[in-house]
């Protein structure tokens, strides 16, 4: 077999599974488009529908945010040691001045012992110049005395060294995170513990300008939480944020008494504020609504088709949305049934 026969014959091999890979793709795309719906333009969808009304609207509105403790500390070492004493585990509830951990200050309070002597030393030695004043110099006195300031100064040095070999709770509350074990080397700064107060607890919300005029310092607020359906707990506005973030949101915090530990650090709230009256506006109820809040969207009835239109929304509650732009009054929406609609799909109205 010649040169030319060999090509001619692998032409014709890589020919025909180009074809047959050309087939296989031609039949797998006729069977995807054959499993792919296909709306009957002839055929009306059944929607249901509301009409755009102007009535009295009633506001009510909702925010939800996170608690956090009304205290929160980090306790660290102000010296160095060896730890000799643990005195509390994650989760251990603690009382203001319970013992977190002792360090090993048995140098040091060597120290004060031979301090003290020394004081007890130069209190001797000025006695026993005052009673024999007649032998004894200005000079004498003098030294004796400076010599006790100079004890009772290294006394107090010294106590104050031994009282930060014992590190304390700041206030009562619970041990979140231990971060060090019996024998641990610590040094000045080493974060210990965290310790938190949920005695009371700090719900912090992000109000829209729009609404920051709802708060108040020292308003009452009913606040609730999907662990305690039902359950309304009480707070007080602690903070009024004075400056917005990016968005154009104000911080707000309300304070609730949390006596029982019963809401946890980290758990979400909800405030509701009723009756917020705004008075006569057009209204369409939530379910009509399409797209986001930069570009709300809704479909119309027209002749017996949907139509695709861009409104403008204002405030809202649980069931409807005030309308401010792009409906007129006596226009029907569709509410219901939106799954399979396009601009321009013929439509049925449901009974």
């Amino acid at each position: 077999m010649n040169r030319s026969t060999k090509i001619l014959i692998t032409l014709v091999i890589a020919g025909t599974l180009v074809a047959i890979v050309a087939f296989m793709l031609v039949s797998n795309k006729r069977e995807v488009e054959a499993k792919v719906y296909h709306p009957d333009v002839n055929t009306a969808v059944v929607v249901q529908v509301d009409t755009v009304k102007s009535d009295r609207f009633d506001v009510r509105s909702t925010f939800t945010g996170s608690f956090s403790p009304n205290r929160e500390v980090t306790i660290g070492s102000e010296t160095s040691g060896k730890v000799v004493n643990v005195n509390v585990q994650e989760g251990s509830r603690v009382s203001a001045g319970q013992l977190i951990a002792q360090l090993d200050d048995r140098l040091v309070q060597a120290q004060l012992q031979s301090a003290e002597a020394n004081y007890d030393r130069a209190v001797n030695t000025l006695n026993r110049y005052q009673q024999g004043i007649s032998g004894v110099t200005k000079l004498q006195l003098d030294n004796a005395k400076t010599d006790i300031l100079t004890s009772q100064a290294q006394i107090e040095q010294l106590k104050t060294q031994i009282r930060q070999y014992t590190i304390s709770a700041p206030f009562g509350g619970i041990i979140t995170s231990r971060n060090f074990e019996l024998g641990a080397i610590v040094s000045p700064g080493m974060q210990l513990a965290t310790l938190i107060d949920i005695s009371a607890v700090k719900l912090e919300i992000s109000v829209p300008e729009k609404s920051i005029a709802q708060f108040s310092i020292g308003q009452t607020i009913d606040i609730s939480t999907d662990v305690y359906p039902g359950v309304v707990f009480k707070g007080k506005v602690d903070m009024v944020g004075s400056k917005a973030d990016a968005s154009h949101n104000f911080q707000i915090k309300i304070l609730v008494s949390n006596p029982e530990s019963a809401i946890k650090s980290g758990m979400y709230g909800t405030v509701v504020l009723d009756n917020m009256a705004s008075g006569e506006a057009l209204t369409i109820p939530r379910t009509a609504l399409l797209g986001s809040a930069v570009k709300p969207q809704v479909y119309v009835v027209e002749g017996g088709v949907s139509k695709l239109r861009d409104i403008q929304t204002g405030s809202g509650n649980e069931t409807r949305i005030q309308i401010t732009g792009g409906l007129q009054k006596g226009e029907v929406v569709i509410s219901g049934g939106l799954v399979n609609l396009n601009d321009g799909t013929k439509v049925s109205i449901a009974d």
